[in-house]
């Protein structure tokens, strides 16, 4: 059994949790996407299904809109899911 520290948002998720709430949830977009997420020495790094495209996910990002920037990169990736439910 998993420790008390489990919740029901951590279901289906595999990765180590981001101290920063915005990535946490960019993070949890990239796994719903289909996209395989690896834990951080230093870096988070997610690569997509088809395995062309790679983008690494900082734990201390600068810029206080990295997260909407990382966001709108990967619904611009052709591999993403369209609305119209289109998958790869």
């Amino acid at each position: 059994m998993v420790s008390g520290n489990s919740c029901a948002d951590d279901v289906g998720r595999y990765w180590k949790r981001h101290p920063k709430k915005d990535l946490e949830a960019l993070l949890g977009e990239f796994h719903e996407a289909g996209w395989r997420i690896y834990d951080p020495p230093t870096y988070y790094q997610v690569l997509c299904p088809c395995g062309l495209h790679k983008r690494w996910i900082h734990l201390t990002p600068s810029d206080p809109k990295y997260a909407n920037h990382a966001l709108r990169w990967l619904y611009r990736q052709p591999c993403y899911p369209s609305a119209e439910g289109d998958k790869l």
